[in-house]
């Protein structure tokens, strides 16, 4: 009998087994989804080369579809990119499928398990029934390691929240038969038996870490037996010849231009002509590496894989360099000379950005593959580096930094080397033996997007240490971080902390595509964009994500369409120019300008422009704009006859990539230096007297070598306590700042500066060094009423960041004095958004069920009547509409809608908050409650006519869902109208709102109230903040707020509820404490119209508001 149970135990316990050993057959593929960690995987190679080694004759196929910063239930895709995966996956069918999630999921914590034990097991089913056949691999993520890093989470923590996560992955794996690879507890062994680190971050890999990483799991995929038979010296040779093929497969996956391929600018002819020569690439990788792996002898054949070419293309018959100079309009007192161009240099082709290192040598940025490498030809575009020797004005030596680039559109000087744009990663660079070539490479963020190539922008440093880069319209990032991710949509500015490892959105507008990034010696930033802006980005506030702020907004100069902008700092050209701007226009009327550049209020403003080189001839296509060391003006010339590869195919044979022009302007008035200050071999004590310095180039420089001395803070010290001007305190203090320093008593002083322009430079600080602060909101507070309009801009600027931290923070947005200036006026609306995302979490959708389109709506056309409507035809536009769905259960579900400007709200709260003309596919994930759900479309007036649009509703696999109740007839919306209203508390005689927690609202954020009846109204806080409600009449919302703001200097402010002694009020509550409640009676008006309601308690009235209808 115990033999019996003993064979029963063993059976029962071998069933239950997943099989760990996979049997590999001839020909299979493996797909790879998730985030980074696959995408690096694949790049290191020696995953894929273990397997392929292990089955020398099986020709075994690995895709990745991994994207950087995916999530299962938040993945960003470039519109329309569905289409292209549905072609990928027609292509690629899946024998096995490898997942991994979960790391970035973790930083949710406790409060986010349940979503993602629901976010797994959908998607576990998606790819079930994507890859029917398909065996499932489920990797854990990997623990985080404890880099002592001052500024990363702390591990101990996040390895808590991440093995929390780790351990539902097991039992969902162990429930469904998957086999799960747990990494979490391998990697934190090897971290403990390694000296050196296996991370660059915490968080990524290192090469060798991967190695380890990609024999664990080898090992478990493949058994010990097979493993342990691998000729472990054949795995580098090979991984190097998996990683070029991960290369064209990641290049496929997200293409570089998805725009023009198959976005919303899609050209099918480009597409079939292109994508196939991808897929060549790859299948010919497969066979060099089914080669090696079958053939010993063989060893990685690093020579490029080329095809034949697309097209033959020749060279444009554009006007010489002495022929352009000829054209040339010079402004009187100017002077224009040839710098260089391919005639010397026939590797300046196209260039782009420019920037002049601490030796006075010109690092340019070339772009002759634009819009972008043919597949299959060998990438051209480089770094160099142009010298003037003689330092007469011309180059007379060039050397190639960096080669065979990916639509490189940037770079910016790092302490130790530089940083460049390399499309889609910020890629650190250095030259270690002085020959001018770049010989160490790091990876430091990826995952910046390449729908379109030229809405990259350009990078920049600023005078904190921080990088900043750009996204253009179209675009869609997601940028993984030690910290989380980070999400861009569309036009936005990046703040890259390389201290801390963060990566913060900076600002987001409805301007299309921003590029060159500048600042004045204040510390002021100003952007050019495309449509040939300048904005003012310090009267810029931040906002939610999906909240964007208005087309033009805060713009100090708008000549024409380009890229360059540059502060004017130069010991050559006019004193009154200094601090200027200097901007170009390259797109019909091509010249290049100069401006004087003041803040008499909140913005700065442009005036006494002169336009200092001009040409009739297009082929002028002045790009950047940079001041060298002698004082004269540098501009990138790109040289083309066409510009727009939105309005020219990508091989249009009139681009012309051979050439290229470096011009240089000086002002005829005053000499240029020839012997400007030494900064490399310069001690501390002269880099520290250089931030006096009057030339922005030599201060920056200056500032750039001291954060790489060890042990400068006591030099800084001393230097700090010696006769100083606020402007040097100032640059000491940037510099203490990297090197995380804060001087409160430093600070103090330049905030009561007699110069409004330091003042508001500090103000900024206050943003940036909040936590080493005593009391930074008393600082604000303070400064909120300067005299100056300019440092009132800047408090509300460092209010807007820092309310995210603490959403106190937002009670001094009340205490700015606005008084009557309109400019101040909007920069503090801007600010008013709170701090709750505008959108929700969007997923591709492959297939969108039409069955699963709601179609009975209530709408209200600009008025307080609502009529009934059914979708089919064309229904008007404008206005907004409400429907109703019953669930029998709290669940997840995708709402689809196409529109560019649409609000969407889910139960009052937001879910989609679309203003843009550049996106308008939305696929996002929501929320569900048991019972009744009120969803509501407001549409907002916009560029375009777009009529009503319909919404969709399915499950999380673009299933319809089939227990889901809508309504069908007038009378059915209705009756659940009715229903719903008396669900939250509302009926004709009570009604109830609620807070919305940590989003500054209300829900509902309409009421509907019959004129002159008596109702119990109650009012919940389940928001940890302190709240009140206050009715108020029509178009006295504003009036009513900023009276309340202005009760925050009263002592008595809270006893009376913050609520303002004004005939405008109609009724309030009281402050309602977090987690409290209050009720009572009200009256409502017998005016029918529209009331608003609002949050008086100090800056919260801005976003926290609602309406109350009353009718007949």
């Amino acid at each position: 009998m115990r033999k019996d149970w003993t064979v029963l135990l063993f059976l029962l316990f071998f069933c239950g087994l997943v099989r760990a050993e996979i049997k590999f057959n001839e020909g299979d593929r493996v797909l790879l989804y998730g985030n980074s960690f696959i995408g690096r995987m694949q790049q290191n190679g020696f995953f894929e080369a273990a397997l392929q080694l292990a089955n020398p004759k099986k020709r075994i196929e690995l895709r990745s579809l991994a994207w950087t910063g995916d999530e299962l239930g938040y993945r960003l895709r470039p519109e329309r990119y569905v289409n292209h995966l549905k072609k990928l996956l027609d292509q690629w069918s899946a024998d096995h499928v490898i997942l991994g999630f979960g790391l970035y999921e973790s930083f949710a914590g406790d409060s986010g398990i349940e979503r993602f034990k629901a976010d797994l097991n959908g998607y576990l089913d998606e790819m079930k029934r994507r890859h029917p056949a398909a065996r499932m691999i489920l990797l854990s993520p990997i623990a985080n390691e404890d880099l002592n890093h001052p500024h990363y989470p702390d591990p101990a923590r996040r390895n808590k929240e991440i093995k929390s996560y780790v351990d539902e992955m097991s039992l969902i794996a162990e429930s469904r038969k998957i086999q799960f690879i747990d990494l979490f507890d391998f990697s934190k062994a090897q971290y403990a038996s390694h000296e050196k680190s296996l991370t660059d971050n915490g968080v990524h890999l290192n090469s060798y870490g991967h190695e380890l990483i990609a024999g664990k799991i080898s090992k478990n995929i493949l058994g010990d037996r097979i493993y342990n038979g691998i000729n472990k010296g054949r795995i580098g040779s090979v991984a190097r010849a998996v990683s070029r093929k991960a290369q064209y497969v990641s290049t496929i996956v997200r293409p570089v231009n998805t725009v023009l391929y198959f976005g919303v600018r899609g050209r099918a002819n480009e597409y079939n002509a292109e994508i196939p020569r991808y897929h060549e690439l790859i299948k010919r990788s497969d066979e060099r590496i089914h080669a090696m792996v079958s053939d010993r002898t063989l060893d990685f054949d690093s020579s490029p894989l080329t095809l034949e070419p697309l097209f033959e293309r020749e060279p444009a018959k554009l006007p010489s360099p002495e022929q352009m100079l000829k054209s040339f309009k010079v402004a009187d007192g100017y002077e224009v000379n040839l710098f260089a161009s391919e005639k010397e240099f026939p590797e300046l082709r196209n260039p782009e950005q420019i920037a002049f290192d601490s030796l006075g040598r010109l690092w340019v940025v070339t772009m002759p593959s634009f819009p972008g490498t043919i597949p299959g030809d060998v990438p051209q575009d480089k770094v160099i580096i142009l010298v003037d020797t003689n330092r007469d004005g011309r180059a007379d030596k060039s050397t190639i930094f960096a080669d065979h680039l990916t639509v490189p559109d940037g770079l910016a000087f790092h302490e130790d080397g530089v940083i460049i744009s390399h499309q889609p990663r910020l890629v650190f660079m250095k030259d270690s033996d002085g020959d001018g070539r770049a010989d160490y490479q790091k990876e430091m963020l990826r995952g910046i997007d390449v729908t379109d190539a030229h809405h990259g922008g350009m990078i920049a440093m600023g005078p904190l240490g921080h990088v900043m880069f750009c996204d253009g319209v179209f675009h869609r990032s997601q940028l993984e971080t030690p910290h989380g991710i980070t999400r861009g949509v569309d036009a936005t500015t990046y703040r890259f902390d390389l201290r801390k490892g963060t990566v913060e959105r900076e600002y987001q507008t409805l301007t299309p595509n921003p590029w060159k990034i500048t600042w004045d010696r204040w510390g002021n930033l100003f952007q050019m964009y495309g449509d040939g802006f300048v904005q003012d980005s310090n009267a810029i506030p931040w906002t939610p994500f999906g909240i964007y702020h208005p087309f033009k907004r805060a713009i100090s100069i708008a000549y024409g369409k380009g890229s360059a902008a540059c502060v004017i700092s130069s010991p050559n050209f006019p004193e009154e120019y200094q601090q200027g701007m200097a901007s170009a226009v390259l797109l019909r009327k091509c010249f290049v300008s100069i401006s004087k550049h003041t803040a008499g209020g909140a913005y700065y403003k442009a005036s006494d422009r002169l336009d200092v080189l001009s040409s009739p001839d297009p082929i002028f296509r002045p790009v950047d704009i940079a001041f060298g060391f002698d004082g004269a003006m540098y501009v990138s010339d790109f040289c083309t006859r066409i510009i727009g590869h939105a309005q020219n195919s990508m091989r249009d044979p009139r681009w012309d990539p051979y050439t290229g022009r470096v011009w240089r302007i000086v002002h005829k008035g005053k000499p240029t230096v020839k012997d400007w200050p030494k900064i490399e071999g310069a001690s501390v004590a002269q880099l520290l007297d250089l931030l006096k310095h009057p030339q922005n180039l030599v201060r920056d420089h200056a500032r750039r070598k001291l954060r790489s001395v060890d042990g400068i803070v006591p030099d800084l010290d001393r230097w700090l306590a010696g006769e100083l001007s606020d402007a040097n305190l100032l640059e000491g203090l940037w510099v203490l700042h990297d090197q995380g320093q804060v001087r409160e008593n430093h600070l103090k002083r330049l905030l009561g500066s007699p110069d409004q322009r330091i003042r508001a430079a500090a103000t900024s600080l206050i943003r940036f060094q909040e936590s080493d602060l005593k009391n930074p909101m008393s600082l604000l507070k303070k400064m909120a009423s300067d005299q100056h309009p300019r440092v009132r801009t800047e408090v509300i600027h460092t209010v807007s960041y820092l309310q995210k931290k603490d959403q106190e923070y937002a009670s001094i947005l009340g205490q700015v004095n606005v008084s009557d200036d309109q400019e101040l006026k909007t920069v503090l609306e801007d600010a008013g958004h709170g701090t709750a995302s505008g959108q929700g979490p969007e997923v591709p959708v492959l297939s969108r069920p039409e069955d699963s389109k709601i179609k009975s709506w209530l709408l209200s056309a600009g008025n307080d009547v609502e009529r009934y409507f059914v979708f089919g035809g064309s229904v008007g536009k404008g206005g907004s509409m409400r429907t109703f769905v019953k669930s029998p259960s709290a669940r997840r579900a995708t709402l689809s809608i196409k529109h560019s400007y649409v609000k969407v709200f889910l139960n009052g709260v937001p879910v989609i908050a679309s203003a843009n003309w550049w996106s308008s596919d939305w696929n996002v994930q929501v929320d569900l409650v048991e019972g009744l759900n009120q969803i509501e479309v407001l549409y907002v007036s916009g560029r375009g006519a777009q009529g009503h649009a319909p919404v969709y509703l399915f499950d999380p696999l673009g299933r319809k869902f089939t227990d889901l109740e809508v309504p069908a007839t007038e009378k059915e919306i209705k009756m659940m109208a009715a229903t719903y209203k008396k669900d939250i508390g509302q009926d004709d005689n009570a009604i109830r709102v609620s807070a919305v927690p940590n989003q500054l609202a209300f829900s509902p954020a309409e009421i509907r109230l019959r004129a002159g009846k008596k109702i119990i109204l109650t009012f919940d806080n389940p928001d940890l903040q302190i709240h009140n409600l206050v009715i108020v009449q029509p178009g006295s919302a504003e009036r009513v707020g900023q009276l309340a703001d202005q009760m925050a200097q009263d002592s008595d402010a809270l006893e009376r509820q913050f609520v303002p002694d004004s005939n405008d009020v109609i009724w309030s509550t009281s402050l309602v404490n977090g987690k409290g409640t209050f009720q009572g009676e009200f009256n409502v008006p017998k005016v029918p119209g529209k009331y608003p309601f609002i949050c008086s308690f100090p800056g919260h009235w801005r976003v926290m508001k609602g309406v109350m209808v009353v009718y007949d």
